[in-house]
């Protein structure tokens, strides 16, 4: 429980500095049990696939790392938001 209290706190005092933002990504493949996902500007993430299909939207959020370079953010929690026209 102790970790769990220190862990939100971490992620708390990140969003408090725009280390943690929000995305929607729309999933472009499936490979396995693997979902790939693109931004509205081209940057591709992996994800588990769960139920996701080629075309569905994912809401995400992501933690920076702290860094400018998007290729090494986090996905904290992704999240079924509907399906791409």
């Amino acid at each position: 429980m102790k970790k769990a209290l220190l862990t939100i706190a971490a992620i708390i005092s990140a969003a408090q500095v725009g280390l943690i933002y929000p995305a929607t990504m729309e999933v472009i493949d499936i490979r396995e049990d693997i979902a790939v996902l693109e931004t509205a500007t081209g940057h591709v993430y992996e994800i588990g696939a769960e139920d996701y299909e080629i075309g569905d939207l994912v809401s995400m959020v992501l933690y920076s790392n702290g860094t400018e370079n998007i290729t090494d953010d986090i996905v904290i929690a992704s999240r079924f938001s509907g399906y791409a026209k």
